[in-house]
């Protein structure tokens, strides 16, 4: 019987069993079992190896151990070998892979959650990203692409300003952020949020239920993506309607994308997004077109 798993350290809550075993249910896979499993940084490698021996068919990772697991792997999918950050681990052909579905599932929060993708979005106005760590990264390297895409088609696309306590760390994610992009002073991250037409954030601040720097003094019509989910966070996402954003969402809708993608590598079946959703209590957009949105998980 297949078992997968999030490894994550603390993981006091998690909702990846859910979907997982959502898609389970939706691709007939009935054998298939999911499972949340605390694991410390020193336990890492040895739960790795577990998914070489096949004694599980694949895990995901959630902090701390994004980055750490780069170092573990056999080989770096891309774009995990861009980030050297990992969020997906399966086996092929004998060989222990690291893969990395959450830039997919930025892309889409980006695109269809914030309206970045095209010109809903004038795109005139400063943008900021908080954090440094493996969901900073993926964050950073979906806004390079979306900002691509944007200036491909002929439309504006401001350059990322990175606010970190770590210097060197902000600048490597800075880095990843296409153009421009630049890593800024956390001393001065109250003011960028305070100033910024979209503000994306990574950081941990949130998931113990704490305010960010400037949430207090965020401009109407502000875009905002928290990548964290769940009760005690949603402070930044109130803060935002409650200015008027144009548009604000946790990292719900970022989770359930992400997750597709790695069942696709885990479990080797198309997901079906709106069940997934269905079983965490989101609503999948209709656009999203029917068995899930297949820009997810490329």
């Amino acid at each position: 019987m297949p078992v997968a798993a999030v490894l994550g350290w603390p993981l006091a809550h998690t909702l990846s069993p859910a979907l997982h075993q959502a898609a389970y249910r939706a691709a007939g896979l009935g054998g298939w079992t999911y499972q949340a499993r605390p694991t410390r940084p020193e336990e890492l490698a040895a739960a790795l190896e577990e998914v070489r021996a096949g004694r599980l068919a694949g895990v995901n990772l959630t902090t701390p151990h994004k980055q750490p697991a780069a170092a573990l792997v056999d080989v770096l999918e891309r774009p995990a070998d861009r980030l050297a950050a990992v969020n997906t681990v399966f086996v092929r052909e004998g060989r222990l892979v690291g893969g990395n579905t959450d830039v997919a599932g930025a892309v889409w929060a980006l695109g269809s959650q914030l309206g970045l993708r095209d010109g809903r979005w004038p795109g005139a106005g400063p943008a900021v990203l908080l954090g440094t760590g493996g969901v900073a990264l993926a964050v950073a390297f979906a806004w390079s692409r979306l900002a691509t895409a944007r200036r491909h088609q002929g439309l504006p696309a401001p350059a990322l300003r990175v606010a970190g306590r770590d210097p060197a760390r902000a600048a490597a994610v800075a880095a990843l952020a296409g153009p421009g992009a630049e890593a800024v002073p956390w001393a001065g991250a109250a003011e960028l949020v305070a100033a910024a037409d979209v503000v994306l954030q990574a950081t941990t601040l949130t998931a113990r239920g704490e305010p960010v720097p400037g949430q207090d003094r965020l401009r109407p019509g502000v875009r905002v993506l928290d990548c964290n989910y769940g009760p005690a966070s949603q402070g930044l996402v109130a803060a935002a309607r409650a200015a008027g954003a144009a548009a604000a969402a946790d990292g719900l809708g970022m989770l359930c994308a992400q997750a597709a993608g790695a069942v696709v590598k885990i479990a080797r079946v198309r997901p079906d997004l709106a069940a997934m959703a269905a079983a965490v209590g989101l609503d999948w957009p209709a656009s999203a077109g029917p068995g899930g949105a297949q820009g997810a998980l490329t």
